[in-house]
């Protein structure tokens, strides 16, 4: 009877891809994971008892990784799509964000009209560049691809592209570590708000696992108290 308690009470390993380039949803920092989506992830599950197996994937690499079965879930702020649901399962929305586009703090652009002509930069596979594409011929733009968060921040503040489309809370989080001498703005409004959430391979049982992880968290006031740190209340 104690082997049994003792295996009952054994963890169970999850396999996680996490992005580590997006924050304020999923980073690194002091050579940890944090943000948004990884402290929900560990408090659900320190609830539900798994043990989380981590290796770091580029943002493009997460959804084949889940289909391929090299993971259990992924982790970044991945929107929740129709196209993505056709190929993976989600868990419990834990946010809902948006994209918006920037410029340089310094560019005479102020609006989306002042885009027309100008090259506009997206992370590959993201859902920004969806929205990107979807708007490109309306607004008049070029769109131009990113491997990654960091790189095509970088890139737009150089002044090539002229602009750049990303999270809402992403920006938002950019802003509040910038402080009161920005090198970005905002010229648009929240375009496409969609839901974020866990991403499974289909037909996942772990699925229901987190998601009564996130019901607690929503429950007891944890939910809140993360969002409150990463300053999206």
């Amino acid at each position: 009877m104690a082997g049994a308690a003792v295996a009952q009470d054994k963890p169970r390993d999850v396999a996680i891809g996490v992005e580590t380039d997006a924050p304020p949803f999923s980073y690194v920092e002091d050579r940890k994971y944090t943000g948004i989506s990884n402290d929900i992830l560990q408090r659900v599950a320190d609830l539900e008892n798994l043990k989380l197996n981590y290796q770091s994937l580029k943002f493009p690499a997460l959804i084949p990784a889940l289909q391929a079965g090299q993971i259990d879930l992924a982790v970044a702020g991945i929107y929740v799509t129709e196209e993505r649901k056709k190929i993976v399962d989600f868990s419990s929305p834990y946010s809902s964000e948006g994209s918006v586009l920037i410029v340089p703090a310094g560019s005479k652009i102020t609006d989306v009209v002042g885009l027309k002509g100008k090259t506009i930069g997206a992370e590959q596979g993201s859902f920004p560049l969806t929205v990107a594409n979807k708007h490109a011929a309306e607004w008049g733009v070029t769109v131009r691809v990113y491997p990654d968060a960091t790189n095509s921040l970088l890139a737009m503040k150089m002044g090539d592209p002229d602009a750049m489309i990303f999270d809402s809370g992403l920006v938002a989080y950019e802003l509040q570590m910038e402080g009161s001498k920005p090198t970005i703005k905002i010229v648009s409004g929240l375009l496409d708000p969609t839901d974020i959430a866990f991403a499974f391979p289909k037909g996942s049982n772990l699925r229901a696992i987190i998601d009564a992880g996130i019901a607690k968290m929503q429950a007891n006031g944890d939910m809140t108290k993360i969002r409150h740190k990463y300053h999206l209340d």
